[in-house]
């Protein structure tokens, strides 16, 4: 799995990209939250069948994370070139920079449009709007 852009782990910031998605989160989400946000990506899951590709599972495995630092990771669907960057928001946002002076709040994925933004869209929306952990979110439309 390539990761490019992550939604609470980290970010780079590329303003020529078309369709970027962004959010702004200091804070863990609660067990409550994290499980309203959880039932809305199956639902997501559900309705986006064939256009997403859930990789959260095997991001788990390959990360080799615990129990409490779930993830929500997927992309586009890869036939016919559907993904882009994978799009991933954890439960607990990260805690040391990948460089100095990086902002661990920002945290962003390009979809350059392709048709699994409205899922990445969507489920940044519903958090934002249905928890206290992630502030602000954007998006390059």
């Amino acid at each position: 799995m390539s990761l490019r852009a992550v939604i609470t782990p980290v970010g780079y910031s590329f303003k020529s990209v078309p369709n970027k998605n962004s959010s702004f989160s200091k804070k863990s989400f609660s067990e409550s939250e994290w499980k309203r946000v959880k039932d809305e990506y199956d639902y997501i899951k559900e309705i986006c069948e064939g256009i997403i590709i859930d990789e959260s599972e095997k991001a788990k495995k390959e990360w080799k994370l615990k129990d409490d630092d779930d993830v929500i990771v997927f992309n586009g669907n890869s036939i016919g070139g559907l993904d882009h960057e994978t799009f991933v928001l954890c439960k607990h946002p990260r805690k040391e920079e990948s460089y100095v002076g990086e902002d661990l709040s920002f945290n962003f994925c390009k979809t350059a449009r392709k048709p699994y933004d409205i899922a990445v869209w969507h489920l940044l929306f519903f958090a934002k709007n249905n928890t206290t952990a992630i502030k602000q979110i954007s998006r390059d439309r």
